[in-house]
């Protein structure tokens, strides 16, 4: 077991990219290619400086297993894989060994959250994490909107009045109004959010007489060819009034004006129903369901 910088990030990328391309194995929060998954754990490496990525070799060097850790906010830990090559022969000992790694870390942080997210067919992720007690405390379905679906269904679809609803970009003054409309405790906090915008992380206000009514948050994974909405949140007081629509029709309008974005996904709780018919009702169809785990210290 060696720390990640020990290797080239594009060799770790490269050994991850095909588990994330079956969703027997796929991992939240991550890319599918190698560029983006590349793209992503430099981010985190040059950002993060408590962030752990380790890698398992074997005497010639080759990769056979990885396991990381990022902060989310604060209190929260999120953790990609892990990953093992051998899953007959090496993959409980790989991953006990990692597991026990970032245990020995987590004692040095107080009022700690370990968190995961994996897809339902990934049942080895299942298995590991509910035998070291963590508990389920979400899950939702993923849809997805491809471009082609959507140049023929948006002509189906009335557009919301414009009324006095603005949706803009956000602005540093918006904050207090975000951060109280995000909800607490989910996968990256509202400080996280506004600290990484830029061309390729996207947040729209939605506004009303001058009031931040709710948001949309999108990140684009351009050599991927999609955008994930990762948040669409409207003020309970403010419902009932499209807007949740229009800020997502913002977000699939903005993206899909991006040649190189094919598809857009969202995710949705699987007790939200008013939300998923929303997403159906816009060309959206489910594809897989994510199951999200916690370990409290």
């Amino acid at each position: 077991m060696v720390n990640a910088n020990k290797h080239k990030i594009q060799d770790i990328a490269k050994f991850i990219s095909p588990f994330q391309s079956d969703n027997r194995s796929l991992v939240g929060n991550l890319g599918y290619s190698t560029t983006e998954i590349e793209n992503q754990l430099k981010e985190y490496i040059n950002k993060q400086p408590q962030s752990f990525f380790q890698v398992a070799q074997d005497d010639s060097g080759e990769i056979r297993g990885f396991f990381g850790v990022i902060f989310s906010d604060p209190n929260t830990v999120r953790m990609f894989g892990p990953y093992a090559t051998d899953i007959e022969n090496e993959w409980e000992e790989i991953s006990e060994t990692f597991f026990k790694k970032i245990l020995e870390k987590c004692k040095l942080w107080k009022d700690i959250k370990l968190r995961v997210a994996f897809t339902q067919k990934n049942e080895l992720l299942k298995r590991f994490y509910e035998a070291h007690e963590f508990e389920q405390y979400n899950a939702e379905r993923t849809l997805v909107l491809e471009r082609h679906e959507w140049q023929r269904k948006r002509s189906e679809i009335n557009d919301p009045s414009n009324g006095p609803i603005e949706i803009r970009p956000y602005r540093h003054t918006d904050f207090l109004d975000f951060l109280n409309i995000h909800p607490k405790g989910a996968y990256f906090n509202a400080h996280y959010i506004v600290q990484n915008l830029n061309d390729f992380h996207t947040l729209n206000m939605a506004v009303l007489d001058d009031w931040v009514v709710g948001y949309v948050y999108y990140e684009d994974f351009i050599a991927d060819e999609f955008t994930d909405i990762c948040f669409l949140n409207v003020l309970q007081s403010a419902r009932n009034r499209r807007i949740g629509t229009k800020l997502v029709k913002k977000a699939i309008k903005d993206s899909f004006q991006k040649s190189k974005i094919k598809k857009i996904e969202i995710s949705v709780r699987v007790d939200n129903t008013a939300a998923f018919r929303l997403y159906q009702r816009l060309g959206f169809k489910e594809t897989i369901t994510y199951l999200a785990y916690e370990l409290k210290f």
